[in-house]
């Protein structure tokens, strides 16, 4: 029979075991709370949102009016043309963007670090975009079908982004962007014909036509009684009788002639003005253009 001085020497280490024990499983516990579900339940962040009929043709401004800053890589506009237009940029208190809805109801998705997403924000609005004939099986045939151009002739919404030339024919509209991967744009139908962005690795021809997005260009740009919401940034720039909403940068030579650029003209080459052209409220003729490398 084990002593009762034996029996007592051993309670002291069951109790300090027992203590330790205690404390090893609320230290667990602690450590799943701190760490474990804080990750699993990341709180969005806290934003106030303004959505806003733009001036632009079916557009709407939609702005952070007050809360925290917003990742735009973390961020999907649901029933909008581009989903991922905050891609590329993030949003502080007082920034905006343009965004042209497709679906009655715009969603602002927030995606977590573990696979959680919130609705942000939700915006009934009424789109005013035109009917789609197309949708990306269409650009995808084009990628696939081996010619060296495509020709937009029907409504198409998705971003048209081809290896080949991208002409437009009366009727062809695109709700997304176009990019001409390693040859021209061309766009001549009278109407609002791209609600997104163009560019071309080589030159971009736009004549009697909106872009309601920015035109860029590695070559040349040229336009013709068009309307571009935009910037328009190419080598050499020669807008006639053109409305620009944004800025004009080139790295060679601008040539206005009856055009009117709300924004500022950077220049690398000569500026050429005829016609009355004017530029950022000011005439063209008393007008310094800006050094490209500023813009």
């Amino acid at each position: 029979m084990r002593s009762r001085r034996a029996r007592r020497g051993l309670s002291p280490v069951i109790g300090t075991v027992l203590l330790v024990a205690i404390a090893v499983l609320l230290a667990s516990v602690a450590a799943y709370v701190a760490f474990g579900a804080t990750d699993r339940n990341e709180p969005a962040p806290e934003v106030t949102m303004e959505l806003e009929p733009s001036d632009r043709p079916a557009a709407y401004e939609l702005e952070l009016t007050n809360g925290e800053r917003l990742d735009g890589e973390r961020v999907e506009l649901r029933g909008a043309a581009d989903e991922t237009a905050l891609r590329s940029r993030d949003l502080l208190a007082g920034d905006s963007l343009t965004v042209f809805p497709t679906d009655e109801q715009l969603q602002l998705v927030w995606f977590g670090e573990h696979g959680s997403s919130y609705v942000l924000r939700e915006f009934e609005v009424d789109p005013e975009l035109p009917e789609p004939d197309e949708g990306c099986p269409w650009v995808e045939d084009k990628r696939t079908d081996g010619s060296s151009s495509s020709t937009v002739g029907s409504v198409v919404e998705c971003d048209v982004v081809l290896p080949d030339s991208v002409d437009f024919d009366p009727g062809g509209v695109v709700i997304g962007k176009v990019h001409s991967r390693n040859s021209y744009v061309s766009i001549d139908n009278g109407v609002t014909a791209v609600y997104g962005p163009v560019e071309a690795d080589q030159s971009v021809d736009v004549d009697s036509s909106n872009v309601t997005g920015s035109v860029t260009a590695g070559d040349d740009i040229t336009a013709d009684a068009a309307r571009i919401w935009g910037d328009v940034r190419g080598t050499d720039v020669d807008l006639d009788n053109t409305v620009v909403h944004g800025s004009v940068r080139s790295t060679g030579p601008v040539n206005l002639d009856g055009t009117t650029v709300r924004g500022h003209v950077y220049a690398g080459g000569t500026l050429s003005c005829t016609d009355g052209p004017t530029i950022n409220g000011q005439s063209c003729s008393s007008y310094t253009p800006k050094d490209p490398d500023d813009y």
